[in-house]
């Protein structure tokens, strides 16, 4: 690997020269683009701590290794990624304006992806069986959360190279109360909408109503609520084989027009259960907090930090590795998700 903290450190003023308002990019982009830069440091911290766990696992130089960026960052990843030594590099998004944004930042900093598409997790494959190519490795920041259907996207990456591994990291941390409560605030917001948007409840109401507009009222309000978590044409299925769609969780929701999750939040336990079958492992590490901030945030940050930087860096064993292991997670902003392959499939 290049000399990571060189790179870092260069990478990171360059970044903090950009104005995104001189970028030609849309106002999305630029917005979240801006949120990244605004932190830029901190995302660099995550992405070459989430970087360096593909190295362990690959246990390949980075010049031997082809990732894909799964929608992370708007491309400042992959290019860090470059920067870092990669090999290859693919990007990937479902945003049309995040695939843009990437090829605008590459232009700028002289360095890209090698491959940017535009698309989902079977375009992914398509690409790279019709390419011949077989990524060692996947990172998908704060992406997961997202995803309407695991089991397939899991299955998918599976059938493309079971032996790839991934780093995921999601803010939809199910140990930290605190972020738990605003997440489902969030979601809340988006199920019922406001007096000027319409929720995801009434978005699937009206499209059941048109399906079926002899239903009572009773009746549609019925299959809305119970139709939650589905797009479009499983409610669809649903309502026309009388099958309610029973979520445990009690605000966990999706846009029905896209499957995307309102920042879904899952037992770490069911995303082991979806790669158990795949051969996947899973390891939850808690992440940092920011300690670039100044003033009174810089404090708490450094206050919680050590807490978790005192957890095992790997799976606890015994019960006072247990113990900070429970206690870095119940803190953490958020967590990565580290999947890499049973031995005894490997």
């Amino acid at each position: 690997m290049n000399n990571p903290d060189a790179v870092q450190k260069e990478f990171a003023a360059r970044l903090a020269e950009i104005d995104v308002n001189e970028l030609d990019i849309t106002l999305y982009s630029r917005v979240a683009l801006q949120r990244v830069l605004d932190a830029a440091e901190y995302y660099l911290d995550i992405y070459r701590n989430s970087l360096e766990r593909v190295l362990e696992m690959c246990a390949m130089s980075p010049d031997e290794i082809t990732v894909v960026d799964f929608g992370g960052g708007h491309g400042i990843l992959s290019i860090f990624a470059k920067k870092l030594g990669f090999s290859k590099v693919i990007y990937i998004d479902y945003n049309a304006d995040a695939t843009a944004t990437v090829k605008c930042l590459g232009e700028r900093f002289g360095v890209a992806p090698n491959v940017v598409l535009q698309g989902d997790i079977e375009v992914l494959k398509e690409w790279c069986v019709a390419n011949n190519v077989i990524p060692n490795a996947l990172l998908a920041m704060d992406v997961i959360e997202h995803i309407y259907v695991l089991d397939s996207f899991f299955g998918s990456l599976h059938s493309l190279s079971p032996q790839m591994k991934m780093v995921f990291t999601t803010a939809s941390n199910p140990y930290n109360s605190r972020v738990v409560r605003r997440l489902r605030k969030a979601m809340q917001a988006d199920e019922l909408g406001t007096t000027t948007r319409k929720g995801f409840w009434k978005m699937r109401r009206d499209f059941i109503q048109k399906l079926q507009p002899e239903m009572s009222e009773r009746e549609l309000d019925y299959w809305a609520d119970n139709t939650r978590g589905l797009v479009y044409s499983d409610v669809e299925r649903a309502v026309e084989s009388q099958s309610p769609n029973l979520l445990l969780d009690p605000d966990n929701t999706c846009d029905p027009e896209t499957g995307s999750w309102t920042e879904r939040i899952l037992p770490v336990e069911d995303y082991r259960q979806l790669l158990l079958p795949y051969g996947f492992t899973l390891t939850v590490l808690p992440g940092r907090y920011n300690e670039y901030r100044r003033g009174p945030k810089r404090w708490a940050s450094d206050y919680y930090n050590k807490q978790i930087d005192n957890a095992p860096d790997g799976e606890p064993r015994g019960f006072r590795e247990r113990y900070r292991y429970n206690k870095a997670l119940k803190v953490a902003p958020f967590i990565y998700l580290v999947v890499g392959m049973n031995e005894g499939n490997s």
